[in-house]
């Protein structure tokens, strides 16, 4: 009898692993180099997923197949190199098609010719992608209402549902602010970030951000509720100790399956940025990662970026020279 039930009593024992399928948020992809350099450092990982970005702005007002020329090559060089394509779309365009605006997105005007935009784009490109989402961390950086946002996806779905409904459609990135701060300041979960003290990370995020969370969490809920999209998605970040009740409260809020479209950290504002205390951080991030009911998640990023928040989160510095999370992200991608 003992026997028999110590599988079982081990299996119970051992924390459960979802092992989702592991990609790469927006490497370099600009240049033939930056290609070669990714497609190479992807393959050598044993990563086919990847989350390259496109805006309206940097093309014409009224694009024609050959201004989709340079997206065009990335997307077939990452594609030849064996990669799945998660494209994002983001909420950007010519000064004549927008409204309201701010430094990363603006509010498409109603008689803007987005809808013939993105058709010429999926005619350009669709064949080579995986997977679209319209909009980037929205609930931060869109300068709109979450109608304004919602508006705007309904307007990318019905063209990408009429031109390509074979292609995944994901909810535009939401930042976590509102499942992280759900899981912290109502569930009590512990954030999980060493020498950071417990009162200090509820002082910041709940007494004096509640307004905010509050307003994060009516908006994304509204969004998962309301908008046309087949996979939701969230962005995990510094905090690993919060990552499952974050995922945990999108899933409650949506019938369909969610992906990480960014994880990574160290937290600057709180944590040192040195390559070795980044190495170790970076396994407990893959770790955590592994236990969440999510099918895919993208690490940000392949190399540093000094023009993003997390400017040192990268698997290489910003001359291509690997650092020591390069190891630990091998390592940890041959045992799975």
């Amino acid at each position: 009898m003992r026997l028999t039930l110590l599988p079982l009593l081990l299996l119970l024992a051992t924390p459960l692993r979802a092992d989702p399928a592991i990609g790469i948020a927006f490497p370099p992809v600009s240049t033939a180099a930056h290609r070669a350099f990714t497609s190479a450092a992807l393959v050598d990982l044993g990563i086919q997923h990847i989350r390259i970005a496109e805006a309206w702005s940097r093309r014409p007002l009224d694009p024609g197949p050959q201004d989709f020329a340079p997206l065009a090559e990335r997307t077939a060089d990452l594609r030849a190199a064996g990669l799945r394509i998660l494209l994002t779309v983001e909420l950007d365009a010519p000064d004549a098609a927008c409204g309201l605006r701010n430094d990363h997105a603006c509010i498409i005007r109603d008689d803007a010719p987005f809808e013939a935009y993105l058709t010429t784009l999926l005619q350009a490109v669709g064949d080579d992608l995986d997977a679209i989402q319209i909009g980037n961390e929205w609930d931060n950086r869109f300068p709109g209402s979450t109608r304004d946002f919602l508006a705007l996806h309904a307007r990318a779905a019905a063209v990408i549902r009429a031109e390509r409904p074979d292609l995944t459609l994901v909810l535009g990135g939401v930042t976590g602010r509102a499942g992280l701060s759900h899981a912290l300041c109502f569930e009590g979960d512990d954030h999980g970030i060493p020498g950071l003290r417990d009162e200090d990370v509820r002082q910041w995020l709940c007494n004096r951000g509640m307004m905010f969370n509050e307003a994060a969490q009516a908006a994304v809920s509204a969004a998962l509720s309301i908008a046309d999209y087949d996979v939701a998605d969230i962005h995990l970040y510094d905090a690993p100790g919060l990552w499952p009740g974050a995922v945990a409260w999108m899933q409650a809020h949506t019938d369909r399956p969610v992906w990480v479209t960014e994880f990574g950290g160290p937290w600057p504002r709180n944590e040192p940025s040195d390559p070795d205390y980044h190495a170790a951080r970076l396994a407990v991030y893959l770790d955590t990662i592994a236990t969440l009911p999510v099918a895919r998640a993208y690490y940000f990023k392949l190399t540093d970026d000094p023009g993003s928040y997390h400017a040192h989160s990268g698997l290489y510095d910003t001359d291509g020279q690997p650092k020591p999370a390069l190891a630990i992200f091998t390592d940890w991608m041959a045992g799975r």
